[in-house]
C-alpha cells in the first residue's frame, strides 16, 4: 500500500520547550512545541480540529506530580493510556476510545508524558503516566 500525504503542519519539531504553570488552551501555532506542565494542577485544551491541519502534534510532561488534566472539547480522542505503577497488571493499560477528557489519578510523577498528534479528522493520545489514567 503506498503512503498518501494527509497534510503537514509548520511547526517547530520538539525545538520549543514552554513552561505552563496555569490551564491553557492549545492554539494552531503550537504544533511541534513541548509544554512542561508544573506549579499547580493544569488543564490543557485542545484547539478545534476545524483550526489545524494533520499532523498537528505537541508533547506535554509532568514537571511535578500534579494531576494534569487533557480536554478534547467536542472533539474525541482515541489512543491508549499506560500506567506505569501498574507493573505487569493487565490494567496497566487503559485504551482511549471517543473520550472528551484525559484525567490521571493521584500519584502522577515527574516525566508522565502526553504525545498528541491529529490526522484531522481525530485526536491521538498516548499517554505514559505513574499513576491511572481514566477517561471520561
Amino acid at each position: 500500500m503506498a503512503k498518501a500525504k494527509m497534510g503537514a503542519s509548520a511547526g517547530w519539531n520538539d525545538n520549543y520547550v514552554e513552561s505552563a504553570t496555569a490551564s491553557f488552551s492549545l492554539v494552531p501555532g503550537d504544533s511541534g512545541k513541548v509544554f512542561i506542565l508544573k506549579d499547580a494542577a493544569v488543564t490543557v485544551t485542545l484547539p478545534a480540529l476545524s483550526d489545524i491541519d494533520a499532523g498537528y502534534r505537541v508533547t506535554l510532561i509532568s514537571g511535578d506530580d500534579n494531576e494534569h488534566i487533557l480536554s478534547g472539547g467536542a472533539s474525541k480522542i482515541y489512543g491508549a493510556a499506560f500506567d506505569m505503577s501498574a507493573g505487569d497488571d493487565a490494567t496497566a493499560q487503559l485504551p482511549l476510545t471517543g473520550h472528551s477528557i484525559i484525567t490521571p489519578g493521584a500519584g502522577m510523577l515527574i516525566g508522565s508524558k502526553y504525545d498528541i498528534i491529529s490526522d484531522g479528522t481525530n485526536w491521538y493520545v498516548y499517554v505514559i503516566a505513574g499513576a491511572e489514567v481514566a477517561g471520561s
